[in-house]
């Protein structure tokens, strides 16, 4: 303890003697770091399990759905009928959640009543069972249920984050109303709102699907499958999306042979089930092994180390120029007994020490980047969001505070930079004990 101690302040003592150089490495490890973070934590914000979406690495869309009908091929969604006889029987599904899919726009106002302010806000047609996919955390009252989804009931839950916008509180909202589009709906729930860029859970209001209109569609006529709803499934542990690829495929078999005896027509039916890491880093393709995920991050990790190699050349000249100017002092220490190792060592721990620094202040320095930058069209094209000059992107403390992405881009920052500081070190404190003593002169 007392070695490292002392090794702490021989490092801040040489920190302190050459400010300029200390600054300079410093800043340029804290631009690398925090230019890695930035793409770090955007991919950390995508594909890590972060709230209410505490189950993406179980979490798989279904997708596919086209139907081949003189030759064309149509999309459509998914009927309730759907979800019932299929997918709510498949054995590797823990949870089965139907939502109506709808981009990211404000179609809805709300407001307490009417005269009184309207406030645009982002709608969530959902089924009972999305409030057991995600894990909402609710601050007053209760989500609603399968009675009132087949009900069509105009039972509504809120954010807190819209309670204080339009009530000004979130205490005694529950069993109130809210106007959407002038319509009245009960409230009977309050939950934490969870940031926009998580986006398949995040709306300001949410309601069962039957309420719409197009939640009441069967689909056409002949293919009563399909219909206006986007399939979302929780695996159940020790289950693999092959498996569940394998019970859809006889579903898919059954479905059409049933459609041929009926209609006399021939279809093409395609579905299956894709991870939530391969809709996210589609970079190159959508396949769904460990492969096809490798391929897909090694963009990001390349440009990271991209980021972090730059600075790290300009820093290893800064060390060759350093290592010249203390030429001497190395040489006086070699000539009363200090051994190359100690004198090596000795410059690996002042990198390790600048290093960290700059680490801290780079980690930082990302925050604040992604903070600053989190309302901008730029930042939200990487979460297939609309740009909103209403209302602030929020940004959760679980999107930030995750050890693994920092860690990763300071090991990779610590490796490069001590290559690119031993290298000249080496060879200056090759020089003989004469030479280095001349530099004196």
């Amino acid at each position: 303890m007392r070695k490292f101690i002392l090794f702490i302040r021989h490092a801040l003592a040489l920190i302190h003697e050459d400010k300029l150089f200390s600054a300079i490495y410093i800043a340029g490890t804290a631009v690398a770091i925090a230019s890695a973070m930035v793409v770090a934590l955007i991919l950390h914000i995508r594909i890590s399990n972060i709230y209410p979406e505490e189950h993406r690495d179980r979490t798989v869309g279904i997708r596919g759905n086209d139907f081949e009908k003189e030759g064309k091929y149509i999309w459509r969604g998914y009927s309730p009928l759907a979800v019932e006889e299929v997918f709510d029987q498949l054995q590797c599904a823990e949870i089965v959640s139907a939502h109506i899919q709808s981009g990211y726009v404000f179609s809805f106002t709300a407001c307490a009543g009417f005269g009184k302010q309207e406030v645009p806000v982002t709608v969530k047609f959902t089924d009972a069972d999305f409030w057991r996919l995600y894990s909402f955390r609710f601050v007053d009252g209760r989500p609603y249920t399968d009675q009132h989804l087949k009900n069509a009931d105009k039972q509504i839950v809120i954010t807190d984050a819209l309670a204080r916008k339009v009530f000004g509180t979130t205490e005694h909202i529950v069993g109130q109303s809210l106007l959407l589009n002038f319509l009245s709906y009960q409230i009977i729930g309050i939950v934490k709102d969870a940031s926009p860029l998580m986006r398949d859970s995040s709306a300001d209001v949410y309601l069962p699907y039957t309420v719409s209109d197009a939640g009441q569609r069967q689909g056409i006529r002949e293919v009563n499958y399909t219909g206006p709803l986007a399939v979302t499934i929780l695996l159940k542990k020790g289950c693999t999306v092959q498996m569940l690829n394998d019970e859809l495929e006889s579903y898919r078999v059954k479905y059409l042979s049933m459609l041929k005896q009926t209609t006399g027509n021939e279809y093409e039916w395609r579905i299956r089930a894709v991870p939530y890491w391969a809709r996210t880093l589609n970079f190159f393709s959508e396949g769904t092994t460990t492969a096809d995920m490798l391929s897909n991050l090694s963009l990001p990790v390349l440009l990271m180390l991209l980021l972090l190699l730059l600075p790290a050349i300009n820093l290893s000249g800064m060390v060759s120029n350093r290592m010249e100017s203390r030429m001497a002092e190395m040489g006086i220490r070699k000539a009363f007994g200090a051994k190359r190792r100690t004198l090596l060592r000795e410059v690996i721990r002042e990198n390790l020490v600048l290093t960290l620094c700059g680490g801290i202040a780079g980690y930082l320095l990302s925050w604040l980047f992604v903070y600053a930058i989190r309302n901008s069209k730029f930042f939200l094209t990487f979460f297939a969001r609309e740009y909103d000059s209403v209302n602030s992107v929020s940004l959760q403390s679980d999107m930030f505070f995750s050890p693994l992405p920092f860690l990763i881009a300071f090991v990779c920052c610590c490796a490069i930079n001590l290559m690119a500081a031993l290298l000249p070190a080496r060879k200056s404190l090759r020089n003989p004990i004469v030479e280095s003593l001349n530099q004196k002169r």
